[in-house]
């Protein structure tokens, strides 16, 4: 972070692995910065290369152009998804003409005790078939969260905003290749939604369909299919929406390099519920929210994913003195419902809010939730609570 650390000089980058090297790679375009490499900067680029197995060793350097190309490098940290693993280069000198050692060109080798496992990443190829209905694409930023029977890759938003230009169209099939947490051969679910931004968000999906990429195995194709809104002022008011598998495409070569493809509907899927929602506010002075309300439900099989309590079907002006709200989701059968987290963004002038209880309905049973509790931003209060069944 010294003064002056900063480069205006066009930076690349040769990493070397254990089976090749990814000859010199320009630093182009960093994902985090529109200026990048300046002072206390940390700059995000992603690069397609060859499999070059383990990085070994790296060269980093620039062209000494531009007026002020001085520059102090940190350090380097390398994350290899498919791997599971990143690696830290240390350096803590200058590339320069006139600082340090003079050079425009530094080796860098990983730090021994600085790489980091996790579970690796396999990569997922993710079509998205947007409606050809009136009015169906959306100008939205659309995120997916894959689960498997026990595992699930997390939120992810499917493309950035400079990737995200002409997607999303109506009628237009978008694909996606993302490296994620491997989730397992089966795919139960997805969740699937937008962040209501832009001129039109509203969006209408026609299905999704999912394929592991592995290699020398059978690849399956699982199809979701939706023809739904995802729209806060159609259908159900949802912009979020759970998916399960209707259909696997399997597609194998055969002898002779000819594909066999066979189609299976899939067997003993995850049932699609709606579940009531009935959230009590308190009964005290100015205990009323005029914040957005989140929730999330969990049960044995799974959970919701938060949810906007958006649209009360009970009252226009939700969540005032001694009113029941009632919401609806849809999501696939969570099983026994245990714990639910709820809270609030703080928004509006009143924000604080005085929730009473809440009380989830399936076609079975109603759970109970107490709270009895503030939610508030405040030394002794705060805007989320986790409530368990009868707490």
């Amino acid at each position: 972070n010294e003064r002056g650390s900063g480069t205006d000089a066009k930076v690349y980058i040769i990493i070397f692995g254990k089976n090749n090297d990814t000859g010199k790679v320009p630093l182009a375009i960093s994902k985090t910065h529109k200026d990048p490499f300046e002072r206390g900067h940390t700059d995000l680029f992603e690069i397609e290369a060859m499999d070059i197995g383990e990085p070994k060793k790296i060269k980093i350097g620039h062209d000494d152009a531009g007026m002020l190309s001085d520059w102090l490098l940190e350090r380097v940290e390398i994350d290899v998804p498919k791997m599971g693993r990143t690696w830290v280069f240390p350096c803590g000198k200058w590339l320069s003409t006139s600082k340090g050692d003079c050079q425009l060109e530094l080796e860098l080798y990983p730090k021994a005790m600085a790489t980091e496992v996790y579970t690796p990443h396999v990569p997922y190829e993710i079509k998205v078939v947007t409606s050809k209905v009136s009015g169906a694409g959306t100008d939205a930023n659309i995120f997916v969260e894959i689960y498997g029977t026990d595992k699930t890759t997390g939120e992810v938003m499917l493309c950035n905003k400079k990737e995200r230009k002409g997607k999303f169209q109506t009628g237009s099939v978008d694909t996606f290749v993302l490296e994620l947490e491997d989730v397992g051969q089966f795919i139960e679910k997805i969740r699937i939604g937008h962040d209501n931004t832009g001129w039109g968000a509203a969006w209408h999906l026609d299905r999704v369909e999912i394929r592991r990429l592995d290699k020398n195995k059978k690849s399956k194709t699982f199809i979701f299919p939706c023809d739904r809104w995802f729209a806060k002022d159609e259908d159900d008011h949802s912009i979020v929406r759970e998916l399960v598998p209707e259909k696997i495409l399997e597609e194998e070569v055969g002898k002779g390099g000819k594909l066999k493809v066979r189609e299976n509907e899939v067997q003993n899927r995850l049932e699609m519920k709606r579940y009531t929602i009935d959230v009590y506010t308190g009964d005290k002075m100015g205990c009323g929210t005029d914040a957005n309300v989140f929730c999330t439900i969990y049960g044995d099989r799974g959970d919701t994913g938060e949810r906007e309590l958006a649209s009360s079907e009970t009252h226009m002006n939700k969540f005032e003195k001694k009113q029941m709200d009632r919401f609806k989701i849809e999501s696939a059968d969570l099983g026994i419902i245990y714990k639910l987290k709820i809270r609030h963004d703080n928004s509006g002038p009143f924000a604080d809010w005085l929730l009473a209880k809440v009380e989830v309905k399936d076609d079975i049973k109603t759970y109970v939730f107490h709270c009895e509790r503030w939610l508030a931003k405040g030394k002794d209060t705060k805007l989320e609570q986790t409530l368990y069944e009868k707490d």
